[in-house]
């Protein structure tokens, strides 16, 4: 191995810690804590927001062909809101086999440690034989479901590092087959002898996460932000990436979400929102159609023209005939008119 001499490159030591579910792991090389500024604070703490809305996502959203709904450990679930959501950049991926004589909680910590390239002995990990027992649980629930085809489990780790005075924010995604590791989630976290040796075939992807902008000024109350419009608004997003259901933003005017129930005859304008569609569906005001300028999957151009009294519903369907009320407008005249 090349050595490096420079003087001014230095390999720095990281302290880390874990919140309560090992979901969310903090890493800095300052000895105080207190060294990480208030900026860095308020983006570990919006990870949390997005943790805590990505779950609330997951696991109230029905399964497909199931009486249940998603688990945070199925992998499906998971992949589903890392692409659709536009806040994880695809870094690096593996496959790791993973080879144990360990058994119940050591077995757990060992495997945690070498996914997530801790140092050797690197503290209790109490959380660990639980999130490894809990991917276990719904490997098994998946692996006996003879008529699914997503028989994939997982979790995600949100790294949060505080580098020489730098935020950097990365996921760990980490999942294995249910089937192809039946046995092993049956006997690796939970047999209670030394008598066995452990193989699994996992898989690891790391992601660049880049903090959502969907939750405007997150940290002003977190206390009551899950109760918040925008914390609602985006929980619905996710569980239309989830559930591919129809999704709407709102209406814009030019880059102006519009406010109030007033439409400008003959200004064009744009309704945002997820699963309109590839292809053209209709816009109706009053029952009468208004003509698009574009159509795609993420947005819709119209411009509304004459005049009307009254505030009526506009009805968005899309081409697989799904209908949405967006509220009750009105076209009033142009100024210039």
């Amino acid at each position: 191995m090349m050595q490096n001499n420079d003087s001014h490159v230095k390999e720095g030591n990281k302290n880390f810690i874990f919140n309560s579910t090992g979901n969310i792991m903090i890493a800095t090389t300052e000895t105080d804590s207190s060294n990480m500024d208030e900026s860095s604070r308020r983006v570990f703490n919006e990870v949390s927001v997005f943790f805590a809305a990505m779950t609330r996502a997951i696991t109230n959203t029905p399964r497909p062909g199931s009486n249940e709904n998603y688990s945070i450990y199925n992998y499906e679930a998971l992949a589903k809101v890392i692409g659709g959501s536009g806040c994880f950049i695809h870094c690096t991926q593996e496959d790791i086999k993973y080879t144990s004589s360990s058994f119940g909680a050591n077995f757990s910590k060992e495997l945690l440690s070498a996914l997530l390239a801790l140092p050797t002995g690197s503290g209790s990990l109490a959380f660990a034989q639980a999130m490894i027992s809990s991917i276990g649980q719904e490997g098994l629930k998946l692996s006996s479901e003879s008529d699914t085809t997503n028989s994939k489990v997982g979790n995600i780790v949100f790294v949060c590092e505080f580098l020489f005075g730098m935020p950097i924010i990365s996921a760990i995604v980490i999942y294995a087959d249910s089937r192809s590791q039946k046995f092993t989630f049956q006997a690796g976290p939970c047999v209670k002898t030394s008598s066995t040796k452990t193989e699994m075939t996992l898989h690891k992807d790391v992601y660049m996460f880049v903090t959502p902008s969907f939750i405007k000024e997150y940290a002003a109350d977190l206390d009551s932000i899950i109760t918040s419009s925008e914390y609602g608004n985006f929980v619905s997003y996710l569980q239309s990436l989830l559930n591919d259901s129809l999704w709407i933003d709102g209406i814009y005017e030019e880059d102006r979400k519009v406010s109030g129930n007033a439409l400008t005859d003959g200004h064009t304008y744009r309704i945002v929102g997820q699963n309109l569609g590839h292809e053209a569906g209709k816009l109706t005001l009053d029952g009468k159609e208004i003509p698009t300028n574009s159509w795609s999957d993420t947005e819709i151009k119209f411009t509304p023209s004459g005049v009307t009294d009254t505030p009526a519903p506009l009805v968005l369907t899309t081409k697989a005939q799904t209908a949405e009320n967006m509220g009750n407008y009105k076209v009033i005249k142009a100024d210039n008119k």
